[in-house]
C-alpha cells in the first residue's frame, strides 16, 4: 500500500482551514468592534482599566485600530485578553504576525 495514500473520512475535517485576514485593516476593524461592544454594553474605560490594568492610552489606540498601541508581540495578547474580557469571540484566523506593524519607509 501507498505510503502517501489518505484514508477518506465521513464528516467534519480534524483540521479546520483558517482564512487568512485580508490585511492588517481586518485587524484595525476587529478592534473598532471591540470599541462599538464596551459602548454597547455601557462598560466605562475605566471599569477596564481597573479590571485588566490597561492605560487609557493604550485602550484609546487599540479601539481606535491602532496596531502600534503597545508593542508587537504584546499588541495580539492585549487584544485577545480585551475581546475575552467583552466576551467577543476572538477571530482564529487572527495569528500573531498579523498585529506586527508595518513597516515604514
Amino acid at each position: 500500500m501507498n505510503k502517501n495514500h489518505i484514508i477518506p473520512t465521513l464528516g467534519k475535517s480534524s483540521s479546520p482551514i483558517k482564512k487568512e485576514p485580508q490585511s492588517q485593516l481586518g485587524v484595525a476593524q476587529f478592534l473598532n468592534t471591540l470599541a462599538e461592544v464596551r459602548l454597547k454594553n455601557e462598560i466605562t474605560l475605566e471599569k477596564v482599566m481597573e479590571n485588566l490594568n490597561f492605560s487609557r492610552s493604550t485602550l484609546k489606540a487599540l479601539e481606535e485600530g491602532n496596531l502600534e498601541f503597545i508593542q508587537y508581540p504584546l499588541n495580539y495578547f492585549f487584544t485577545r485578553q480585551y475581546a475575552q474580557y467583552l466576551k467577543v469571540p476572538f477571530p482564529e484566523q487572527y495569528i500573531m504576525s498579523h498585529f506586527k506593524p508595518t513597516v515604514k519607509k
